[in-house]
């Protein structure tokens, strides 16, 4: 998870909206099991069976459609907006099916697996026909689940006690969401989310994985008594942040707090694409003709809400703390603990736009929102009143030896100015702009890599966990033990 990417979702209700439930989601699941949405809204879908016995039944009526080993494969259409058409080894079946079937194992004690999109997963596939389109679910244990997940997560060669932590967190994660779904299943695959990548990941990351997820197996994090939401990121480039500053709302064991052991990437063996340094820290450069393309990317991917300021002039970034105590949400005259920029304002020709917490990293493409910027065209103007400091001089006047207003240079598309070294040209215009920052991910709740750190200094686990959700507050709220199920 960059982390991966995790949101709060609020929901508002005009007037009255009803939402029927899915057919998977009206599924009977045990305590200890989770869906799993491999895929969503496909056209078709087709499946393999790799290891294992099973049989596909249609979910409403029990009819089962026969029993497949190896090498069988399934191909799934819909039909309209309620059924099936199931075909096995290029035949299709003359009867349609419901809107839901069930590959399930015959025997769940042995090992199951089929491969769906190249990969390999345990257990049992669910697929639903959803308004004419296929959602694809895992349904498996949430044990068996973390072997896919710890690995792809936090990476298999962390430290034993950071595995664990991670093997908690990511298992309160997923129980979280199973406690609040969403949708039609409880978590998906991808960054948004947290990382799964089923059977051909656990093999994988290998056995320390796996033990780490079955030494720590049914532990979870409570607050106050309550699954928490366990959210965490790569790297927090030294201080984790306030939820508030990061999102909206304010979570009391979501706070900020130091992380020096973060540095720990920078001292690991660097691999391609400067990682893990560049998770620790990093910059990213662009000409103006490639910050019109990162925009051009922007508004295609959010059409909602677009950037159309013109030609970008400048930038103006604040990192005011926001008041958690405040209805609706104001700002407090103080920055943010980890230096994470709350607001970034930008200006062009043809007015500005500023942008919010979280969402400033999806603009230009940012690995976290804790930057500065800096552009080729930036000035500094000490005065008695202090310094100004200007990234366009656009709308900038200086006094001639006559004493009168000037336009800087004229028409000219550079100018002089005086600094320590001497008379330098500077551009009117920036031609390009750095972001240098630190930390990838959101910055919430645990740094993986700040958790690998800890770990190599002699952590264990548990105190991993209570230093990211709660700062050794020992206060008796934050709590691991084993799950015993829904605590809302």
């Amino acid at each position: 998870m960059q982390h991966l990417s995790k949101y709060i979702i609020l929901v508002i209700i005009i007037n009255m909206l009803v939402v029927l439930p899915s057919n998977a989601a009206s599924i009977p699941i045990a305590l200890d099991e989770i869906r799993v949405a491999l895929n969503t809204e496909l056209n078709s879908a087709e499946f393999a069976i790799e290891e294992g016995n099973y049989e596909l039944v249609d979910y409403l009526t029990q009819l089962n459609f026969g029993d497949s080993s190896k090498n069988t494969i399934w191909r799934v259409t819909p039909v309209g907006k309620g059924s099936l058409q199931l075909s096995r080894n290029g035949n299709p079946l003359s009867k349609l099916a419901g809107p839901l079937v069930i590959l399930r194992p015959k025997d769940p004690t042995q090992l199951n697996l089929f491969r769906f999109q190249g990969k390999r997963y345990r257990d049992t596939l669910l697929i639903e026909n959803t308004n004419g389109k296929l959602n694809v679910i895992n349904l498996i244990s949430v044990e068996k689940y973390l072997y896919g997940v710890v690995g792809a997560e936090i990476g298999a060669s962390a430290p034993d006690e950071a595995l664990k932590a991670q093997a908690v967190v990511s298992r309160t994660y997923a129980l979280y969401y199973k406690e609040h779904p969403q949708m039609g299943y409880d978590v998906g695959i991808s960054t948004r989310w947290q990382v799964y990548g089923g059977y051909d990941m656990e093999v994988i990351s290998g056995s320390r994985v796996k033990n780490a997820v079955d030494s720590t197996r049914g532990q979870v994090i409570y607050y106050d008594g309550r699954i928490i939401q366990a959210f965490f990121h790569a790297n927090s480039g030294g201080f984790t942040e306030n939820s508030e500053n990061v999102w909206w709302a304010y979570i009391p064991y979501i706070r900020a707090v130091p992380a020096p052991e973060d540095i720990y990437a920078l001292n690991y063996p660097v691999q391609e694409g400067g990682w893990p340094a560049n998770t620790y820290q990093w910059t990213k450069s662009f000409t103006l003709d490639e910050l019109n393309k990162q925009i051009e990317i922007y508004n295609r991917d959010y059409p909602d809400n677009p950037l159309n300021v013109g030609k970008i002039m400048d930038m103006k970034a604040s990192r005011l703390c926001v008041d958690p105590n405040s209805s609706p949400r104001q700002y407090l005259n103080i920055n943010t603990p980890s230096t994470r920029v709350t607001e970034l304002e930008i200006i062009g020709t043809k007015g500005s736009k500023t942008f919010y917490r979280d969402a400033i990293r999806r603009v230009f493409d940012l690995r976290s929102s804790m930057f500065n910027v800096f552009f080729d065209s930036t000035v500094h103007i000490f005065s008695s009143i202090g310094q100004k400091t200007f990234n366009s001089t656009q709308g900038v006047w200086a006094i001639g030896a006559n004493g009168m207003l000037e336009e800087l240079n004229g028409s000219s598309s550079i100018y002089f100015v005086q600094d320590v070294d001497g008379i330098k040209p500077m551009p009117k215009e920036f031609a390009n702009v750095i972001f240098s920052g630190k930390g990838y991910g959101h910055g919430l709740g645990m740094s993986q890599w700040g958790a690998r750190g800890l770990a190599v200094q002699g952590y264990n686990y548990q105190q991993i966990i209570k230093h990211y959700y709660n700062n050794n507050n020992f206060d008796g709220k934050l709590t691991i033990g084993l799950y015993t199920g829904q605590t809302k």
